[in-house]
């Protein structure tokens, strides 16, 4: 019989696992929980208690440990401070999150994928003492998106002929910007800087909301341009097109679980269980599937979670 996913997690993880869970029986606490649990966290949004989720249901079928549930903590600098304070043991960041938002901070962020992983997980690693795990491939990045009628209308199609149409004097539109990405370096100032249109900016209309009210405000013509995120499916929900990135300017954003180094290096089953379900997630297109049907069709996050592991044989 073929081996499923599960069998090689739990190959490596109940040894070691049993007997760290023995050794430590009469030791004090110093983890989020116990000794012998994990506890989990995440950010509070959709797509980040779905990531939680997939490590906690793994860390839950696939070790010894008991696992102790803290998933939609709060923002991303909350869920850092939490984990350095070892409140809790392990959350999922994303990668130029990471490195433009964790110090030291870079204002200038990396194209290329892997680089940007390696170089956030050294620096996490000597900065703070922490573990940057296997990174997911798929990529939710920043993007602007445009009413399809005002796309026809106009014939924009790329960044870089949106910058031409506004500073060819057509600056009478309406843009909505989530609060983070309109003062982040990697969004909106960057942005108008790498395309050349910031001068031409200071002319639009710009209202900062909550950035999971763009694509509604959009959709329903009470803006033309909007910031969203490439993996949510309100974007084919509210029939959006997204401009061609032809400059790349928007960083890599894959996700990955950030732990506590001792929870790592002295439990190798925890690192086993929370990186298999990041080698799972390789398309877009699977995390706009699984986003759509918690946030679309109102299933439940953690159900959502637990079938996807079981349908690619890791729980």
């Amino acid at each position: 019989m073929m081996a499923t996913r599960r069998d090689i997690i739990r190959q490596g993880a109940g040894a070691s696992g049993a007997a760290l869970i023995g050794s430590l029986a009469g030791c004090s606490g110093v983890m989020g929980g116990t000794d012998t649990s994990i506890t989990a966290a995440s950010m509070q949004w959709t797509e980040a208690k779905l990531m939680g989720y997939l490590g906690f249901e793994s860390l839950k079928a696939n070790t010894e440990f008991d696992v102790t549930n803290e998933l939609s903590l709060g923002g991303s600098m909350q869920c850092f401070q939490a984990l350095k304070s070892g409140d809790i043991d392990f959350y999922h960041l994303y990668t130029a999150g990471a490195y433009a938002t964790i110090p030291p901070k870079h204002d200038q962020t990396l194209k290329d994928p892997e680089q940007l992983y390696q170089r956030a997980k050294t620096e996490l690693r000597e900065e703070h003492d922490l573990a940057y795990l296997q990174r997911a491939t798929f990529n939710n990045t920043y993007a602007l998106a445009v009413r399809p009628d005002w796309q026809a209308q106009t014939g924009v199609e790329t960044i870089s002929e949106f910058a031409a149409y506004l500073d060819s004097g057509n600056t009478d539109l309406s843009v909505v910007l989530g609060p983070e990405f309109a003062e982040r370096a990697d969004g909106w100032p960057g942005l108008t800087e790498a395309y050349g249109f910031a001068d031409a900016a200071e002319d639009l209309t710009i209202r900062k909301i909550g950035a999971n009210l763009t694509y509604q405000v959009l959709g329903e013509g009470e803006a033309d341009v909007g910031m969203v995120f490439t993996t949510n499916p309100k974007i084919e929900k509210y029939d959006l097109a997204v401009l061609e990135d032809d400059r790349q300017f928007f960083a890599p954003y894959n996700p990955a679980p950030l732990a506590r180094v001792d929870v790592v290096e002295e439990r190798p089953a925890v690192a086993d269980a929370l990186e298999a379900p990041m080698a799972a997630l390789d398309s877009e297109e699977t995390v706009i599937d699984l986003n759509s049907r918690i946030s679309l069709e109102g299933a439940d996050v953690q159900t959502v979670a637990t079938e996807f592991l079981e349908s690619e044989g890791i729980i």
